[in-house]
């Protein structure tokens, strides 16, 4: 309890210090300053508890963030129990649990749920309504009539909301959350995701039960849509649901820009540069080292001062890798994206068969079974 003590201190008092606290097993948070403003980090037993990137305009952009997020997110009860479980080593951030009591959606519900949440919660946080500031997304009410769905998903412009409810972009979330409690509605809080859950009425009445409604906010709707796209299964545009597009599409991003830094004498490599996608911000140009300091590492480290936004735009994120004039329509599911990658329109072949590899490795990390035609 005493870890968690110093950091309830440390929080309260909105300190900032760039060293640890007592000794190396105890929490701290580490600023750094560079063009880009501060970057924020917190690290427990040495491990570093990814935030996703976040960085800040000015030190008490960060401080009220920090605050914030430390004491709502839901990794902060396990530091009570820290010094008999320790953190993991590459402890990430969870969405938050279910919204209490919360049930699924039938598919004839979905839609209903939706008009009910534009006319009485949208006007509330400064929202106009779908296709306009917001946008479903995810596979609710695209799955075949006896399938249900644990929740809907809705993009929701991160501007828009900021301005309504007066705050910043960066605490957002924060203030979102608290604005649909003081409405009355069972909230759960996911910092990292940039996203709040809350209960709504299933298909706008209560007599149906509460199903968990969650508002994801972003600042390019346009992406939110492409990457968060799902197929509609009652058309049978795939046979596949969305995150197999996403892994596939990771994979050859990653796997066609790829840069090699620097090397060992013995040609291992030392640091590289690679495109990723990170759904919540789009393309990103990030460096990473296996330098340690007693040699090579078995996994790279990312060094988060180097990561450059290369693009969010859906158009570009298909011309880095097909010629032709292809959209961003004929890669929205697995087999679309997969037969693009096998015709003479894709700009790499050479890297076909190590993006297949690396696209089977994230499925069996993701618990995901093959597709039935991947070997």
């Amino acid at each position: 309890m005493k870890y968690l003590k110093l950091f309830e201190q440390f929080i309260s008092e909105g300190k900032m210090p760039d060293k640890y606290i007592g000794n190396d097993n105890i929490v701290y948070l580490k600023t750094k300053e560079d063009s880009r403003g501060a970057n924020y980090n917190l690290y427990y037993k040495g491990h570093d508890i990814d935030f996703g990137g976040r960085r800040f305009g000015s030190e008490k952009e960060l401080k009220d963030f920090a605050a914030n997020y430390i004491l709502s997110n839901q990794w902060y009860n396990k530091l009570r129990y820290a010094d008999e479980k320790p953190l993991p080593e590459s402890f990430v951030v969870e969405s938050g649990n279910s919204v209490q009591d919360a049930i699924p959606f039938k598919q004839d519900q979905v839609q209903p749920t939706v008009d009910w949440i534009e006319k009485n919660i949208f006007p509330s946080i400064g929202l106009s309504g779908i296709g306009d500031d917001a946008a479903v997304i995810g596979s609710a009410g695209k799955k075949l009539p006896s399938d249900t769905s644990g929740d809907i998903d809705i993009a929701v412009s991160a501007d828009k909301i900021a301005g309504s409810l007066g705050t910043s972009l960066q605490k957002a979330v924060f203030d979102l959350n608290d604005k649909l409690k003081s409405m009355g509605y069972d909230t759960k809080l996911a910092p990292a995701f940039n996203q709040v859950s809350f209960g709504a009425p299933i298909g706008g009445d209560y007599k149906n039960g509460v199903g968990q409604v969650d508002l994801m906010l972003t600042d390019d709707l346009d992406w939110s849509k492409f990457i968060y796209h799902s197929p509609d299964f009652r058309k049978a545009e795939s046979k596949y649901k969305g995150a197999y597009r996403n892994l596939l599409l990771m994979s050859a991003i990653g796997q066609c820009f790829r840069e090699i830094i620097s090397e060992t004498d013995e040609g291992d490599i030392k640091e590289y540069e690679a495109f990723v996608i990170r759904l919540n911000q789009g393309i990103v140009k990030v460096r990473k080292s296996f330098e340690g300091k007693k040699g090579l590492l078995k996994n790279p480290q990312l060094l988060k001062e180097f990561d450059k936004l290369v693009t969010r735009e859906p158009q570009e994120v298909v011309n880095l890798l097909f010629t032709g004039e292809q959209k961003p329509s004929d890669v929205d599911s697995y087999e679309k994206l997969k037969a693009l990658l096998e015709s003479g329109n894709f700009r790499f072949p050479q890297k076909l068969s190590a993006i297949m590899e690396e696209f089977k490795e994230k499925l069996e990390k993701a618990k995901l079974p093959l597709p039935s035609d991947v070997q």
